[in-house]
């Protein structure tokens, strides 16, 4: 079966329709401890669920994504189809010490004009924003780290380091629960998806987000950039040799 096919069988079960309608509850909850939130977008399936949720609750939310200066075409296609959306650059490390988002704050600048920049140490994960809240896609089968770290502290809970509340409405799904979110609801999405599923990609496997994220290198994601985006991974590669040994 297809990764839709499968997603809308999912959507017909009632443990995912509690799903949806506990997501809903605790966005609900959220938004009664702060009147100022923002949504964490990153351009991928997770994030673009909590986006719809939240926004079907509280329209007029604003989506924040820190850019990244290696992306996806198709990554970029979806985020200039998302309505109030701010772009931030940050001037920390996502990516290894051989390939950072960004050599400084004026490169930035020459690709996204007026793109605010925010050095990660000052502003931790808050990008500058000054909201009491922040709505995440993180879920608890991701990996072990946010298996504890959700498990622990909650899928909403007021955090000490970002000083402010932190929700993460769908934190106990599956990522076929999401993408029964996204094809029953018919909601747009990054159709970098849709090549990883072509090349055979597992669908637990289909990530999206910087092109080499340390902690993710390990999941073969500059081989699957290789197969899928053979053009962008040449030019990845002319830019970052280190990276031919990982895929």
């Amino acid at each position: 079966m297809t990764r839709q096919q499968l997603a809308l069988l999912r959507a017909k079960t009632p443990d995912y329709r509690c799903a949806v309608k506990r997501a809903g509850q605790l966005i609900q909850e959220a938004l009664e401890h702060s009147e100022t939130w923002y949504i964490a977008l990153s351009g991928g399936k997770d994030s673009t669920v909590v986006l719809d949720l939240v926004r079907a609750t509280a329209p007029h939310v604003p989506a924040v994504i820190s850019i990244h200066k290696w992306r996806l075409p198709e990554t970029t296609g979806y985020l200039q189809r998302i309505a109030d959306l701010h772009y931030v650059a940050s001037g920390s490390d996502h990516a290894t010490g051989w390939a950072l988002n960004w050599n400084s704050r004026e490169e930035a600048e020459r690709e996204f004009p007026g793109i605010p920049w925010f050095e990660r140490d000052a502003d931790r994960q808050s990008f500058g924003r000054r909201e009491g809240g922040c709505f995440l896609g993180l879920r608890k089968d991701e990996n072990s780290y946010r298996r504890m770290n959700l498990g622990s502290l909650g899928a909403l809970h007021r955090s000490a380091l970002h000083a402010k509340w932190l929700c993460s409405p769908i934190a106990d799904w599956s990522t076929l629960d999401v993408w029964a979110y996204i094809h029953s609801r018919e909601l747009d999405y990054n159709r970098a998806y849709d090549v990883m599923e072509r090349i055979g990609v597992r669908l637990e496997r289909q990530r999206v987000g910087p092109l080499a994220v340390e902690r993710a290198l390990g999941y073969g994601q500059l081989a699957i950039l290789k197969r899928g985006w053979p053009g962008l991974w040449n030019e990845y590669a002319a830019a970052h040799p280190e990276a031919r040994a990982y895929a």
